[in-house]
């Protein structure tokens, strides 16, 4: 498609999603001043900008913060949309709980990795790694004086998850965990498996991903899809390139999102949001 019929599409754009990780933050966790001048540039023109993660909302706090939303945003990959305005819930989709610990008992079971996130905190198991990352959230956000994430044990019990799960995680620590993961929730009813960065299962509810939380967006914002335009870079965001009429890949994505996108911007160290943002609506 030619610059000027991407441009054509791009004045229908109300409503921008963004990616966090690979896609909006550079590689120090931060919004780059070019980025956040263009962005704050569309929301001059009325243009709504949000956010769609796979991160829990308390995660995604001090960045809507910065980039001052005054409305909804889309985390844990589509199973909680919070206000941004109030940090009220307007919408959630937690795993149904027998699934949920079923899922947690076996993974336990065979060692893995595993993550439970909630509303209101996120579990760990005794081995993870990937705990590190929340920790290093909770340091911003103690700097910030926002609210830091609960992290509590799993230890051998699922039973220690006291509230309903929205996404479990599973990390793969050697080589072949995620494709023995992957073939044990094949046999699972009620949920739903995406990735969300190479070495990772996110797990979550059936029908529940980004392109629902976008649907979601829409009926709330009560724009139409041609009016969306989402940035991503990786597998998870593949349904909300449907759920958009201008989806864009950044440099640096999965050469499927890549295949799946009306226009390839730069990479996310190279401000590519801020590019397609002047180059195609601005």
């Amino acid at each position: 498609m030619d610059l000027q019929a991407l441009k054509a599409i791009g004045q229908k754009i109300r409503v921008i999603v963004c990616d966090l990780d690979q896609t909006l933050l550079n590689s120090h966790k931060h919004i780059s001043p070019a980025n956040l001048e263009a962005i704050r540039a569309a929301q001059a023109q009325g243009i709504f900008v949000t956010l769609c993660s796979g991160r829990i909302f308390t995660m995604l706090e001090t960045y809507a913060r910065e980039l001052a939303i005054d409305g909804p945003v889309i985390s844990t990959n589509g199973a909680a949309i919070v206000n941004a305005r109030d940090n009220i819930l307007l919408a959630a989709h937690p795993m149904a709980r027998d699934v949920a610990l079923s899922i947690l008992d076996q993974a336990l079971n065979r060692g893995y990795d595993t993550a439970a996130l909630t509303e209101e905190a996120c579990y760990f198991s005794a081995n993870s790694i990937r705990v590190e990352r929340f920790q290093q959230y909770n340091g911003i956000a103690g700097e910030q004086g926002l609210k830091e994430i609960p992290i509590l044990p799993m230890a051998d019990s699922r039973e220690a998850v006291s509230s309903s799960v929205l996404k479990i995680l599973i990390q793969e620590l050697q080589p072949g965990d995620l494709a023995h993961a992957a073939q044990m929730l094949q046999s699972i009813d009620g949920i739903s498996i995406t990735s969300s960065e190479p070495g990772l299962l996110d797990v979550m509810k059936v029908g529940v991903d980004k392109g629902s939380g976008v649907a979601e967006l829409r009926a709330i914002l009560a724009v139409e899809r041609e009016q969306v335009c989402v940035f991503g870079d990786y597998l998870n965001d593949l349904p909300m390139f449907a759920e958009a009429g201008f989806p864009i890949a950044m440099g640096n994505a999965h050469a499927e999102l890549k295949a799946r996108a009306l226009a390839v911007t730069d990479g996310y160290e190279e401000d590519g949001i801020a590019r397609a943002l002047y180059e195609y609506i601005l």
